[in-house]
């Protein structure tokens, strides 16, 4: 038993270049698996995602469901609703708000046949409550061979309300006594700036169809109220 001992446990021998490029390789997936799970979503993110756009998009449903509710029950009533019962509509409430202007005013009520202008705080498509010029006007188009009636608010645009063929309608005035004529104020009488009634005689259909409005407020100016606290001239 002479000379140098020997271990007994067998000599490693250094890893092969093989071995080294198999440890490489799994280290790599490793890593990719890591880097994919870290830049991408998660299924709970996924789901969270997918719920919150499913609730949005039933919002959106319901809403998109009511604006077109809405809309078929307005048609609906806009078919079935008497146009010249709107047209008479807007002709009382235009002239129900007539207002006297001041004595001398640029707006002092003047009307004949074909039509009329004064003072509304009633206009069909202007501000309401805010005294302004509107008028109402009979005009015959030849060419055509109809009547139109038309409405006028301010400097605005004419709009056409209706039209009937033929050069027929007109406008009257009426005083309190009731006694009408075709031209206000009438001709060598003391009135009032307002008539108590105005008629206007439209066609509907074949038929004329008379339309009243009579204006609410007074038919005069109120007296200008002195100021007692100026001190006098």
């Amino acid at each position: 038993m002479g000379g140098d001992a020997r271990p007994l446990t067998p000599a490693l021998s250094p890893p092969t270049g093989r071995g080294r490029g198999r440890r490489r390789r799994r280290g790599r997936a490793r890593g990719g698996e890591q880097g994919a799970a870290a830049a991408g979503f998660t299924i709970v993110e996924i789901l969270v995602v997918l719920i919150i756009v499913a609730a949005i998009s039933g919002v959106l449903l319901f809403a998109f469901e009511r604006v077109l509710d809405i809309r078929v029950r307005l048609a609906a009533f806009l078919e079935g609703t008497d146009v010249p019962t709107l047209i008479a509509g807007w002709f009382r409430d235009s002239v129900e708000g007539l207002l006297p202007d001041a004595k001398g005013g640029a707006d002092q009520f003047i009307g004949d046949a074909k039509g009329f202008s004064g003072l509304s705080v009633a206009p069909i498509d202007g501000m309401p409550g805010v005294p302004i010029r509107i008028g109402w006007a009979l005009d015959f188009d030849a060419a055509a061979g109809r009547t139109y009636l038309r409405y006028r608010t301010g400097d605005a645009g004419l709009l056409t309300a209706a039209s009937w063929p033929g050069d027929l309608g007109s406008l009257s005035y009426c005083g309190p006594d009731l006694i009408c004529g075709d031209r206000w104020p009438p001709p060598d009488v003391r009135a009032a700036e307002l008539p108590a009634l105005i008629r206007l005689d439209a066609v509907k259909g074949t038929q004329f169809w008379p339309i009243l409005a009579a204006p609410q407020a007074d038919r005069d100016p109120l007296a200008k109220i002195p100021n007692f606290g100026a001190p006098p001239r």
